[in-house]
């Protein structure tokens, strides 16, 4: 929420002054005595004065107080991401009966989207969030390198997503930025598999999309590798042509670059690709086997919904292009995070081998034997 106002605050009972109300408050669950010998405690009043940085902090009972303050301010503009009714004939949400409340005592309301404010924000990253995300992006790329030592024939897809999972917990990052996407053999086609219950065979493609949540800010990487440690060939005939479009697209990254362009480059690559191998006769074709946009802003979980439009130095974007043989169960995606510098780009995601030999050098290495950790099961 956030309102941009010249006038007066009506008093309230806070411990700031209503006429020069601040412009950040953060609201926050104080330390509670009588729970401290049970529960863990969050940072409190102080904590969250001393670790966040913020000067004015309120326990968040204080909330509701402040929020009808600047509701009977009518500030020329509101912006609240708030929870709005399904329907007209439906019940108004309790954010609805503030509202209702504030104009009939005389209040008038401007409430727009809070996204006009943030989105901008989101679109590049300040060095101490590069960090962040860098951070997010190793860990990643950590679970990759972790996956491929252990993936093995009989594995269930869930089994490797908690490989993945052990990967980030102990490097700091408790959660994932979105439910792993595993998908083996048939559902290796499916652009957003997120069952994981297929156990892998030998002879398999793994798509493995994953991303861990490091600090709020989320990474996203994708590789495609073969269950048995080994490419057939056909799947490096399909790898190689996703692999050039993905490096080819890599090296236009740079500020004053439209993203629609280098998305065009990658169609190209995947066209000619699949022309040459005999998938498609035409290249208008190509998107019979490719139905997703190239890539999309990362950081925090709403940056992906902004469109990315022309390049600018601290954007950070996914580069994955792909190719999907539905009729082969044969899916391949190869997906960078690319922080766009001031003269050009950095592979965040370099970490995570994608070139062909790498993957096997790396997949022949010993990892994770979940057999030591199974339990004999009845059923």
């Amino acid at each position: 929420m956030r309102g941009e106002n010249t006038r007066p605050l009506p008093r309230a009972r806070f411990g700031v002054s209503p006429q020069v109300p601040p412009s950040e408050i953060l609201f926050i669950t104080p330390h509670n005595p009588v729970t401290a010998d049970w529960d863990a405690q969050g940072f409190g009043i102080d904590g969250a004065k001393e670790k966040l940085g913020f000067e004015n902090v309120e326990p968040s009972e204080k909330f509701e107080e402040y929020l009808g303050a600047i509701l009977l301010s009518s500030p020329d503009i509101l912006y609240f991401d708030y929870n709005k009714s399904d329907d007209l004939s439906g019940p108004l949400t309790e954010d609805e009966q503030r509202f209702n409340k504030a104009r009939e005592k005389g209040a008038l309301l401007n409430i727009q989207s809070p996204a006009k404010i943030i989105a901008p924000m989101l679109r590049t990253k300040s060095p101490a969030e590069i960090e962040i995300l860098q951070t997010s992006v190793e860990i990643a790329a950590r679970a990759h390198q972790a996956s491929m030592r252990s993936i093995r024939p009989g594995m269930y897809e869930y089994q490797l997503q908690s490989i993945i999972k052990y990967v980030y917990g102990i490097n700091g990052a408790p959660a994932e930025g979105f439910p792993c996407i595993i998908g083996s053999g048939p559902n290796s086609v499916i652009l957003h598999w997120m069952e994981n219950s297929r156990q892998m065979q030998d002879g398999d493609i793994v798509v493995v999309d994953i991303g861990a949540d490091y600090q709020f800010y989320w990474s996203d990487i994708t590789r495609t590798i073969p269950v048995n440690g080994k490419y057939s060939s056909r799947q490096k005939e399909v790898y190689e042509i996703v692999l050039k479009a993905n490096e080819e697209a890599i090296k236009m990254v740079k500020p004053g670059v439209p993203f629609s362009e280098i998305s065009k480059k990658a169609d190209e690559v995947l066209a000619e690709g699949m022309l040459r191998i005999g998938l498609i006769d035409d290249k208008k074709d190509f998107k019979k086997y490719y139905f997703h946009g190239l890539g999309h802003h990362i950081g925090l979980i709403n940056a992906r919904s902004i469109e990315i439009g022309t390049l600018e130095p601290g954007m950070v974007i996914t580069i994955e292009p792909g190719i999907y043989i539905k009729e082969e169960a044969l899916g391949v995606r190869i997906e960078d995070d690319v922080l766009v510098t001031q003269d050009g780009h950095k592979v965040l995601s370099a970490a995570a081998p994608k070139k062909i030999n790498e993957i096997e050098k790396l997949m022949s290495e010993m990892g994770i034997d979940i057999s030591d950790h199974l339990i004999q099961q009845t059923r």
